[in-house]
């Protein structure tokens, strides 16, 4: 029987390459933890997260994080027997009870699975499309300014109407390749990224502000007073989520 405790602490630490959004969640997922309790796990100071495990309790927990995306460590158990923060024991490893743990995950039906395959052959096709839609535009950036380098007489390739077409297409392939991503990473991991989504409408609405022609708008003023203050608050909202972040997120 092996008579060595350990104790398990989280400090935030992912593995190199990981999102932490997505590890969020996976571990969320895996642990069938409440949204406070993945909070305090990711609030940027050592939780413990289990005391006195054994050694082969211990690494499942280690291999469980892993996955998900996120580094543990393993340290021998501390005879501080303060009450621990968190209680992460799914599928009963410490064999304490399902009380002192979350409960059992339901078994997948048939249902379940299908389903997720429908999910999954949803997103290929999403994605499948997005792609083609990029090709495409590609294709015609290439052809724009090919036309438009071959049409000038001038001493400059372009003036400065053709200039401010061609950084708008740049700005619409750039879309696409971020949807091309987001819609990547959900097939992998089922999650929504919020932070690639505020992304794109920043993108989305920079593009907006290159491409301007104040002159088709009735109120100047007021249109450009409403593009901003909508370019604000997405920028504040991307600054919110890269902050709840917090560390280890490799940024």
């Amino acid at each position: 029987m092996d008579r060595n405790r350990f104790d398990i602490q989280f400090s935030g630490d992912l593995v190199p390459g990981t999102d932490v959004l997505a590890a969020r969640q996976r571990i969320q997922q895996a642990f069938n933890l409440s949204d406070a309790a993945v909070g305090q796990l990711f609030g940027g100071t050592p939780v413990t997260v289990r005391r006195g495990v054994d050694s082969e309790t211990a690494a499942r927990y280690e291999s469980a994080f892993r996955e998900a995306g996120a580094l543990i460590r393993i340290i021998p158990a501390s005879r501080d027997r303060t009450p621990q923060p968190l209680a992460l024991d799914p599928f009963g490893w410490t064999g304490q009870g399902p009380s002192q743990g979350p409960r059992q995950a339901r078994p997948k039906t048939a249902i379940d699975r299908l389903f997720h395959y429908f999910e999954k052959a949803l997103a290929a096709v999403l994605l499948f499309l997005i792609s083609v839609v990029a090709v495409i535009a590609v294709v015609e950036l290439c052809f724009v300014l090919y036309k438009d380098i071959t049409s000038q007489q001038g001493l400059f390739l372009l003036d400065l109407s053709e200039l401010f077409e061609v950084f708008g297409m740049f700005l619409i392939v750039l879309i696409a390749i971020e949807l091309m991503a987001s819609v990547y990473m959900y097939m992998t991991d089922k999650s929504v990224h919020v932070e690639i989504m505020l992304l794109i409408a920043i993108t989305a609405l920079t593009r907006k502000v290159v491409v301007l022609d104040l002159e088709s708008k009735g109120d100047p003023a007021l249109y450009m007073l409403g593009l901003a203050a909508l370019l604000g608050t997405l920028v504040g909202g991307y600054y919110l989520v890269k902050r709840l972040a917090g560390p280890g997120d490799g940024h």
